[in-house]
């Protein structure tokens, strides 16, 4: 694994950690992971189309998620991470989310482009996220 695919890894990773402390009213960190020049577009089935957001939407929208799943119980799981280095300073990064609260979970692919900043921190700059509608959570039974 090459140097850039190790740092965004690690990005990655800190990112999901920081998704889940949401649920403890934690937001301020996650937002220092985007670029200033952000943008992004979600796409939500629940809302039938696609959302464009600036660093100003997407910090915004941060602390929204914080007052929605402040004290519940949340857990996402990233899965089938691609980086695709583009340059030494920029690299294209994949994978898929599985979003799980209570008895719901929701699947969706991230397609993100990270940029190491002036300051030698990587950032994310471009981001799309296709979410997919909400299930019932799968339960395994254990027996006794």
């Amino acid at each position: 694994m090459n140097q850039i695919t190790q740092e965004i890894t690690a990005q990655v990773q800190k990112m999901r950690e920081l998704h889940e402390q949401m649920a403890r009213g934690e937001f301020e960190e996650l937002n220092t992971y985007y670029s200033k020049d952000f943008i992004g577009y979600l796409y939500m089935p629940k809302a039938g189309g696609v959302e464009q957001m600036n660093y100003e939407a997407i910090t915004k929208g941060n602390s929204n998620a914080v007052n929605f799943y402040k004290g519940k119980d949340i857990q996402f799981e990233y899965s089938e991470l691609t980086i695709m280095p583009q340059a030494s300073g920029q690299a294209a990064v994949s994978y898929e989310i599985l979003f799980k609260e209570q008895d719901m979970q929701v699947k969706a692919l991230s397609l993100e482009v990270w940029k190491k900043e002036c300051d030698g921190v990587w950032r994310m700059i471009r981001w799309y996220e296709e979410k997919g509608p909400a299930s019932q959570r799968e339960r395994v039974a254990v027996d006794d």
